[in-house]
């Protein structure tokens, strides 16, 4: 059985009546996991991005609605009309029109089911403009809160298993970050780098090539100094007391060879060996050692 486009939009509408007519008085368990606010709508953003972009576009229609309710100069019938008239951003279709209902779609079959009501009946109620603001909160709970409890859980039980959670309560969050993450945002001073980096082998501490290098890496911005980590180390943060607990410490050799200006820096990662060739100037030394940062793969060198 095919239904036509009209049979179809009757049948939406009459789903539509009938929700509108019902009162669900049944509600989910108000208890909340024990994750609950930790996660937020940048990393609905990172893990979800479609969905998330959708619900950024119904929240544009949320503010649309709330402007035209409280707009005084207009009378109840007005307020209908333009009600009826509002549209997804970008788009001539009205939210009615995408026929969805109170359920939580996976975008793959690899989670094991189709759909989710976000509520009791979820199936049975359809998305409209006078209960897209449950639909915007139950969603976003739903991926951050509630539709990721059993993955949390596994995560906890497991992670108990390894170090127990009665020895984490000794520090705080950011201390337990910092132990388990390293410096996230590497921070070192020129006394850091002259003291806890080593040259060798064609540089020492007074030779200029390595001196520029090492007011470079001093002038480096935060996302150019994770970068430079990720790959003279393979890592692109450092543990915790930063660079004067790297092990084994970053040496710097002078690179020979032909090239010149054009060559670029190579590294060993496994050791945190950087290999810099002598550069004319200090400039060059930076462009150069910015561009092997940005570079993916691994080479012979």
């Amino acid at each position: 059985y095919v239904m036509t486009k009209n049979s179809h939009k009757q049948w939406y509408q009459r789903r539509v009546r009938a929700s509108e007519a019902s009162s669900y008085t049944n509600t989910r368990s108000n208890q909340l996991p024990w994750f609950s606010g930790i996660l937020n709508n940048e990393d609905f953003i990172t893990t979800n991005p479609y969905l998330a972009k959708f619900l950024g576009s119904l929240d544009v229609l949320i503010e649309q609605k709330k402007a035209v309710f409280s707009d005084s100069s207009l009378s109840d019938s007005q307020k209908q009309e333009k009600l009826n008239s509002l549209t997804l951003p970008g788009s001539k279709a009205r939210l009615e029109d995408l026929c969805l209902f109170f359920q939580f779609t996976p975008s793959s079959k690899v989670y094991g089911y189709a759909e989710f009501d976000l509520k009791p009946g979820g199936g049975n109620i359809p998305l409209s403009l006078h209960n897209i603001e449950e639909y915007c909160d139950l969603s976003r709970s739903f991926c951050l809160d509630t539709g990721i409890r059993r993955q949390m859980e596994a995560f906890k039980a497991g992670f108990n298993t390894v170090f127990s959670l009665c020895h984490v309560r000794m520090f705080t969050p950011q201390e337990f970050r910092l132990l388990l993450c390293g410096e996230m945002s590497p921070d070192w001073s020129l006394n850091d780098l002259l003291e806890y980096t080593e040259p060798k082998f064609g540089y020492t501490r007074d030779s200029p090539g390595f001196i520029n290098l090492v007011e470079v890496l001093v002038e480096m911005s935060g996302p150019e100094r994770k970068n430079f980590l990720q790959f003279a180390t393979g890592c692109s943060s450092l543990p915790p007391g930063g660079l004067a607990n790297l092990n084994p410490r970053l040496t710097v050799v002078r690179k020979e060879g032909e090239g010149g200006d054009a060559c670029l820096p190579s590294v060993n990662t496994c050791v945190h060996y950087l290999k810099l060739p002598e550069y004319s100037s200090k400039e060059v030394l930076r462009e150069r050692l910015l561009q092997s940062t940005q570079e993916k793969g691994f080479h012979l060198n």
